[in-house]
């Protein structure tokens, strides 16, 4: 390795490591900030592979195993950045997991080969382009996602600056790779051009992160809860329904929390059985706690974006008709996919940056 290279590898491992050591400073921690730590540590480790060279086998392993978390890492890092709270799931992770143990595997069963690639290493090495190739598609499309042209100045100009750093990172290095083969000097020059793309897009992250605390990711892009088609309704469903609109709508029942079918059964004057028939065949609700629920959430995200409401979340949480705070959170995140907080600052946010622009 060249002394520039050397000194861009050894700058970029050192932005890498402080980078995880403020991530893990970070109070308090979200989904995003825990998985940006794993990665910009993974990238810390996959950049002293050069150096590895005469090193201790298990040194080298560690390495190996270590720097496995790069580019499948940095795709749940967009997921989370474009997507918000709950933008990464279990099955992301399983994913992502699943190619690092491909890396892992890949460049185990090349250490020590000098030059001698058994056919396993080299089918792995095939699944491994082919993975890692669709994870950096999906990475470049997570902020193309969600009404693009719709979104407040402050977040098009972060996206558009991601995808212009992304797409000019990952084109550079692959093109260099690609015609190292024809002038042999690019090789030497890729070898400092990916410390300083990798540097690059550690710097913008964190750069992004101060951003999206400053504005969260607003819940408007997060597809709503699919429903059955209803059914034709009869002239006493269609009565019934009526009456069951007024009792949500104008009476605003869903606010009382110990509220039962049972006895919104009694109110409409009619039996449990034909309006739970009426909710789930008719009308193309779940079940009566979700369509409630729903009504709740509506009723506190119609709040949460007053910024003339300064009521505290508990409040809001009561008013809507939930019994207690930890429910309305869980019920609030999965219907949203963010917290109550993190909708509230997200609509003030905008709405200053309307107001600004």
């Amino acid at each position: 390795m060249q002394g520039w290279q050397a000194g861009a590898t050894g700058v970029a491992v050192a932005v890498a490591v402080v980078s995880l050591l403020a991530l893990l400073w970070q109070r308090p921690k979200r989904d995003i900030d825990v998985i940006f730590a794993v990665v910009s540590g993974s990238m810390a480790l996959s950049l002293m592979s050069p150096w590895m060279d005469g090193a201790p086998t298990w040194m080298r392993w560690a390495v190996a195993i270590g720097g496995s978390a790069t580019c499948n890492g940095f795709w749940l890092v967009s997921r989370a950045l474009f997507r918000g709270e709950g933008g990464v799931g279990r099955v992301h992770v399983l994913v992502a997991a699943g190619v690092a143990l491909l890396i892992a595997g890949y460049r185990g069963a090349t250490l020590g080969a000098h030059g001698a690639v058994s056919p396993w290493a080299s089918g792995l090495d095939s699944l491994l382009t082919l993975a890692s190739s669709t994870l950096l598609v999906l990475t470049f499309l997570e902020a193309l996602r969600g009404g693009f042209a719709s979104l407040p100045h402050p977040e098009r100009r972060l996206r558009v600056a991601f995808l212009l750093l992304f797409a000019g990172c990952v084109l550079t290095t692959t093109l260099m790779g690609a015609l190292a083969g024809t002038w042999p000097w690019l090789a030497s020059v890729r070898g400092g051009v990916i410390p300083v793309c990798a540097m690059a897009m550690i710097l913008f992250t964190h750069a992004a992160l101060w951003q999206r605390r400053r504005l969260p990711m607003a819940a408007v892009d997060v597809a709503p809860e699919t429903r059955a088609t209803p059914g034709p309704l009869s002239d006493e469903d269609a009565r019934l329904a009526r009456a069951l609109r007024r009792q949500l709508d104008t009476l605003q029942v869903y606010r009382e929390p110990e509220l039962k079918v049972a006895d919104l059964a009694h109110r409409l004057g009619t039996a449990e059985h034909k309006l739970s028939r009426l909710l789930t065949q008719g009308l193309g609700e779940k079940n009566f706690n979700q369509m409630i629920n729903r009504h709740r959430i509506a009723h506190a995200c119609a709040r949460l974006a007053d910024a003339d409401d300064e009521a505290t979340i508990l409040d809001i949480s009561g008013d809507a008709g939930f019994a207690s705070l930890g429910p309305f959170n869980r019920a609030f995140k999965a219907a949203m996919a963010c917290t109550p907080t993190a909708y509230r600052a997200a609509h003030r946010a905008t709405a200053r940056a309307l107001e600004l622009s």
